[in-house]
């Protein structure tokens, strides 16, 4: 499974993927200034300027069209990465961890209270009794459930 800085970095890299916009508005820009070098004159007549406002109006809405395509295809792309289950991995993953810290943390309490049992016994100098039968004490995990296992 990816880690999750591979995946975001995955995903960063496909949302700034070239396109063709760019390339497309250097060409209507080229167009433009050519017809402008070649007929300077016709720039001022009401048709030419009705056909290049027409013009202009084809580029917007193939330039919007490119941005409702990738806008379409960024959602998808997010889409499967939420519904991939890493985000719920994680969460299992940092769950069991705690779940295992407060683990060692009984064990280490249970440990301590034993040790300080057996130092005030020999300090007295009693002797000790017989340990009792251990008292284990586990967290408890849901039915069917196991912690996911630690890499």
């Amino acid at each position: 499974m990816m880690k999750f800085s591979q995946k975001q970095q995955s995903y960063l890299k496909f949302l700034h993927r070239l396109d063709q916009k760019q390339e497309i508005l250097h060409n209507f820009v080229k167009e433009f200034n050519e017809f402008s070098d070649e007929y300077p004159d016709l720039r001022e007549d009401d048709q030419t300027k009705e056909e290049l406002h027409q013009r202009t109006d084809v580029l917007s809405d193939e330039l919007w069209e490119i941005v409702e395509d990738r806008k379409e295809q960024n959602v998808e792309e997010r889409r499967k990465i939420m519904e991939s289950g890493g985000v719920e991995f994680s969460l299992n993953f940092l769950t069991s961890c705690a779940k295992q810290l407060m683990q060692s943390e009984l064990d280490k309490f249970k440990i301590s209270v034993q040790l300080l049992q057996d130092y005030y016994h020999a300090i007295e100098e009693k002797i000790l009794p017989d340990s009792p039968q251990a008292n284990i004490s586990e967290l408890a995990f849901p039915e069917n459930e196991e912690p996911p296992p630690i890499e």
